[in-house]
């Protein structure tokens, strides 16, 4: 197994999600499943969630 830094990005109706993970896996199709998956038991506990960083530009 290998060590993976995997970025997934969700295009939403209102703007963009990004998710970073960084995983074990055989190979990168694995790690982006892998990734998924823990992004997917993350949503159960979404009321949880903090963002830690922001950045603000007028338009």
């Amino acid at each position: 197994m290998a060590k993976y830094h995997v970025t997934l990005k969700a295009d939403l109706i209102d703007g963009d999600l990004y998710w970073v993970s960084d995983v074990e896996a055989d190979n990168e199709d694995a790690a982006m499943a892998v990734a998924e998956e823990i992004f997917a038991r993350h949503l159960e506990d979404a009321k949880e969630w903090a963002f830690s960083e922001a950045d603000v530009e007028r338009l």
